[in-house]
């Protein structure tokens, strides 16, 4: 299996929702163009909150994060016994992540 990201753009986008909260994209105040973007984001079912203790919850590393060499490493070798080919590109990521990376930081 090939990662999706490997074509270019990958295969999901990130959106920052602290980041739309601190310039009022939601709730009083709000902008309405933001909001009107989520929403049809939602409506189309086009966007995972990863909410705690759902189906789709899930955990965002991004490369630069100083961390993410051992977890992607991690990643890599859990996966290599089910798919060679897929665990080196994830080891080829992590090559090139935390320490690595430059634009290396703590996590915020």
């Amino acid at each position: 299996m090939k990662l999706d990201r490997n074509s270019g753009r990958g295969k999901y986008a990130i959106v920052n929702l602290r980041e739309i909260e601190r310039i009022g994209g939601v709730g009083v105040g709000h902008n309405p163009d933001i909001a009107h973007a989520l929403r049809v984001l939602e409506l189309n079912d086009l966007i995972e909150y990863g909410e705690v203790g759902t189906e789709n919850e899930f955990f965002v590393i991004k490369l630069k994060d100083k961390h993410a060499a051992w977890g992607l490493s991690g990643y890599a070798l859990s996966a290599v016994a089910d798919d060679p080919e897929y665990a080196g590109e994830i080891q080829r990521l992590a090559a090139r992540s935390g320490p690595n990376h430059p634009n290396c930081k703590a996590p915020d």
